[in-house]
């Protein structure tokens, strides 16, 4: 825990999505070391709970109401934070929703919305921040992926796509940009808002453990960090899987790749079979709410 402390003592901090799940988490874990935070999210009034909560602690709170998808509004609230606090060492680029977008249920604004939220948000953050920390030479991104980016995921096509593409965004620039750390984290089920219709968590951890595990893991500089220790070995292997055997395993993940826990049928192939009744017409679903 001296590495940690010595690692996040005084820092400056910027986390996305702060109101709720890891944000939240990751903001509580960290406030005992006496941070300068900039919290970022849509729900300002949430955000001004959680400061409140941890007024009794060394940590100072600059919050602002932001939607990760405005481009300009991101940039002005990290110039803004950087100004004030002299400095921005450490961005937690954490903001995301989820949702299904299997075939029968495709809804486009649900696919835009998980687009321009988890990954154009998430680089528009990114960006933001580097700004900042490449003139100086230092300072860290962490980027939240999922456990989720293992493969294409039944039902979780769109979700797992902005997740690999945000790691292999951040991986790009770790070559470009030595002088910056970048630790890109990959959880498994962590009992937050994000994954609380989905009836099939396993190996479930709580908000508090996964944010000491996450705050860790950055401190020791790692690259890539999947936990629990067990999602990290099943990722691994899945990610190595032929393409045929993925396939055939897939087909059996659909009750826990699906959210909604609903059944979801995949055809073995293009225009195989006939349609069964009503399906013709998609489900209109609304995108989960971004923090």
């Amino acid at each position: 825990m001296a590495k940690v402390e010595e690692y996040w003592r005084g820092k400056s901090v910027l986390v996305t999505g702060a109101s709720s799940g890891l944000g939240w988490a990751i903001t509580e874990a960290l406030a005992p070391y006496g941070i300068h935070f900039a919290l970022l999210s849509r729900r300002e009034e949430r955000m001004r709970e959680l400061a409140n909560q941890l007024s009794n602690t060394p940590s100072r709170f600059w919050i602002r109401s932001v939607d990760v998808r405005n481009r300009e509004q991101v940039y002005r609230a990290v110039r803004d934070f950087a100004a004030e606090a002299g400095r921005l060492d450490v961005a937690w680029v954490n903001s995301g929703i989820g949702g299904s977008t299997a075939f029968d249920r495709w809804n486009w604004d649900t696919v835009e919305a998980m687009i321009d939220t988890n990954l154009k948000g998430a680089i528009y953050t990114t960006m933001a921040c580097l700004e900042q920390m490449v003139p100086r030479g230092e300072g860290a991104i962490v980027g939240i992926g999922s456990a989720s980016s293992m493969r294409g995921l039944p039902g979780r096509g769109i979700y797992s796509m902005t997740k690999i593409a945000l790691a292999y965004y951040l991986e790009s620039l770790m070559a470009e940009l030595p002088q910056i750390q970048f630790t890109i984290i990959h959880p498994g089920f962590v009992d937050t808002p994000i994954n609380q219709n989905n009836p099939n968590r396993f190996w479930l951890m709580q908000p508090p453990e996964a944010a000491q595990l996450m705050i860790r893991a950055v401190a020791r500089r790692k690259r890539v960090y999947i936990y629990p220790f067990k999602m990290k070995l099943l990722y691994r292997v899945v990610h190595a899987l032929p393409p045929s055997v993925y396939f055939w395993i897939a087909k059996k993940m659909l009750q826990v790749s699906n959210p909604t826990g609903e059944r979801i049928e995949i055809p073995s192939g293009a225009g195989e079979g006939p349609r069964q009744p009503g399906e013709d017409k998609l489900e209109n679903r609304r995108p989960e709410k971004p923090d």
